[in-house]
């Protein structure tokens, strides 16, 4: 069973039928008779809440006793938000959103911000960004910016070095975005999945499939390359009101067909992201160079030991010796996680990440001849919120 449950009080309905002078906006469509919050209820109108359509409205009564009272539509806005599918923020309904995203997992969000997730028996309350720092990060981004443009060595010497360095954040942004999206989506798959992103190519003999795919880093070149010509259109903009106070009309049609492009590459983007997140749907695993250039897949690894000792960092992107850590046996983990660590272990120029059926996400990587095993890492685009009350920090003696 999948579905979202939003907490709102139904007097709180903004009087705006759109509710955000917005057309996408959400809205609270109320039943007649109000539905008994109760596990049987639920698991049947779940069935008519898909969470990328709609969510469930409740709110307590006077005795603090959950109900039901109606349907909030235009979810898949704000669930293409978490997932990278869209730029801006929707306006977010009611108090607090709990997910059921699987058997005994339950995620609750406030805004965009997960503030916990219970999976099992486990409560994790915070996630390890390594996309964004630490090893994982620093390997990733050498990948995503080695060639940058590489057709385009005219253009990058007419640039600043500021400019430069804008371009490769901003391909970097729309890399890390791509994995994040390609995980999310092997998540929801539901049977599992790995990717191994390694500059070591010997294990493309174990592919059960060779195939060459490098459409991801060529659309996100698209895309950069339409976003700068985006600012530099709009630089052209404001210089013409300061000088003319007028606009030429070639710079408007520029525009135009500059938001086309900026569609286009998006949507190419999007198409190249299912493609490759579709090729895990099989055994093995997925094989692809650092530019996130698909090599192979149905990729085995064999014959390689997995090492005795693993570090393992549940919230710490960039491992310090003051971080929490625990030493793990490889044997605690399945196949799939145990293949891949002996691998990454081997190859410490490789990046490793492993969806368990259940969900869970990891990443794995050599750093100074130790293998770690990162838990619980982000891949939602789940943003603090200024709602999280200030928790007082108490010492304890």
């Amino acid at each position: 069973m999948r579905v979202t449950i939003t907490l709102i009080d139904p007097k709180s309905i903004p009087k705006d039928p759109h509710g955000f002078n917005r057309l996408d906006a959400w809205m609270l469509f109320p039943f007649e008779e109000v539905v008994e919050f109760s596990t049987k209820k639920l698991a049947k109108l779940a069935k008519a809440a898909d969470p990328w359509s709609s969510s469930l409205a409740v709110y307590y009564d006077q005795d603090e006793k959950l109900y039901v009272h109606g349907m909030i539509d235009q979810a898949i806005h704000y669930q293409s938000y978490l997932n990278y599918e869209r730029e801006d923020k929707p306006p977010r309904p009611g108090v607090i959103q709990v997910m059921i995203t699987g058997i005994g997992i339950l995620s609750v969000m406030l805004d965009y911000h997960q503030i916990a997730v219970l999976n099992q028996d486990n409560l994790v309350t915070s996630y390890a960004s390594v996309l964004t720092t630490g090893p994982v990060a620093e390997f990733l981004k050498k990948g995503a910016s080695v060639s940058l443009f590489s057709g385009y060595d005219t253009l990058l010497k007419e640039l600043t070095e500021e400019e430069v360095t804008s371009l490769h954040k901003i391909n970097y942004r729309y890399y890390a975005q791509s994995l994040c999206r390609i995980l999310l989506k092997i998540k929801n798959y539901a049977h599992g999945g790995a990717l191994l992103i390694t500059n070591d190519f010997e294990i493309r003999k174990n592919s059960k499939h060779k195939l060459f795919y490098d459409r991801i880093p060529v659309a996100i070149e698209h895309l950069v390359l339409a976003q700068a010509d985006n600012s530099a259109l709009f630089d052209d903009v404001i210089k013409s009101k300061r000088n003319t106070k007028a606009i030429p009309g070639k710079l408007f049609d520029d525009l135009d067909y500059n938001y086309q492009d900026i569609e286009d590459a998006s949507q190419e983007l999007n198409g190249a992201v299912r493609f490759v997140s579709s090729l895990t749907c099989i055994d093995g695993l997925v094989l692809l160079s650092p530019r996130l250039e698909v090599k192979g897949f149905g990729t085995l690894i064999r014959d390689i030991a997995p090492p005795k000792e693993i570090l393992v960092y549940k919230d710490v992107a960039n491992p310090s010796p003051k971080s929490r850590v625990s030493v793990q046996s490889a044997g605690h983990y399945g196949t799939r996680h145990q293949s891949m660590i002996a691998y990454c272990n081997s190859y410490p120029d490789s990046v490793g990440f492993v969806v368990s059926q259940d969900g869970d996400i990891r990443a794995i990587k050599s750093v100074n001849g130790k293998i770690y095993v990162w838990e619980n890492i982000k891949v939602h685009h789940f943003l603090k919120t200024s709602k999280l009350p200030k928790l007082l920090k108490t010492r304890t003696r």
